[in-house]
């Protein structure tokens, strides 16, 4: 039986994700930082016989996240899906394999998952006076004008207001730094999902004309030093380009396993 979450099922719910805090670190900060009751997300499980969890999918806007412990996936969730028109469906890819035959109109893109840790990784404590936190609707259009540059991210498909109102959610859920030259940011990550325990890295990036300078290593460092050594939390990331994984991996990130996004064809 598949149905969906309320508040009361908070505990159950993320009892079951934090067997694999890493893996459903999207779920679990979208669920700690925006809970049940929101009109952009929800939560749905598949429970047994005895009420235990099978399965779940986390909607959050156009985005859908599968997970679960089994081998196995329910169909009715498909329907979910449609009833929601979401774009992206991912998870680990071992898991959406199960998924894959059913999304004959979605293309898929898989990229590597890594994740740091805290007891073992050595980090240098930053502070550089050079990199800002992003706080204010100024600072977000301002953001907007870089990561619309760079065409991977998609963020052009959305107006500067769409994307000052998410972005202004977003930030409730993890720092976002940039580096300023000549009046424009030029630079810039940021983590989203943070939870109790950890972090995702999202949306590194720098202007096509201010690259190679160090300015995205010195950023990975401030968020290191940020997470690892202020709050005590790791961090987690999806890369694609090897040439950027390793610079990841230097910094003390190890591949963990592979995750899968699909994307809707239009």
């Amino acid at each position: 039986m598949i149905r969906l979450c309320t508040e009361t099922d908070r505990t159950n719910v993320l009892n079951y994700l934090y067997q694999n805090p890493s893996y459903n670190i999207f779920p679990i900060g979208d669920i700690e930082h925006f809970g049940f009751d929101s009109d952009f997300q929800h939560v749905y499980i598949e429970e047994d016989e005895h009420q235990q969890i099978i399965s779940l999918l986390l909607r959050y806007r156009e985005h859908g996240i599968f997970y679960t412990e089994k081998d196995v996936f329910n169909p009715a969730y498909l329907d979910i899906m449609k009833q929601h028109d979401l774009a992206y469906i991912s998870g680990k890819t071992d898991i959406m394999k199960l998924v894959k035959p059913y999304l004959d109109n979605f293309d898929e893109k898989l990229e590597y998952f890594c994740a740091t840790n805290k007891e073992t990784v050595q980090v240098e404590s930053i502070n550089d006076p050079e990199i800002h936190l992003v706080q204010t609707t100024e600072d977000m259009g301002r953001l907007y004008d870089l990561l619309s540059l760079i065409t991977e991210f998609g963020i052009f498909k959305k107006s500067k207001a769409e994307f000052i109102e998410s972005k202004a959610l977003s930030i409730q859920m993890g720092d976002t730094y940039f580096i300023e030259e000549d009046g424009q940011i030029v630079s810039t990550v940021a983590v989203t999902a943070e939870t109790t325990i950890n972090g995702m890295v999202v949306a590194v990036a720098t202007h096509p004309d201010y690259r190679n300078r160090g300015y995205a290593s010195r950023l990975m460092k401030r968020l290191l030093s940020r997470y690892l050594i202020e709050k005590e939390k790791d961090l987690c990331l999806f890369y694609d380009n090897p040439k950027a994984g390793a610079i990841y991996i230097r910094l003390g990130f190890e591949e963990i396993g592979m995750w899968s996004m699909f994307e809707r064809r239009d």
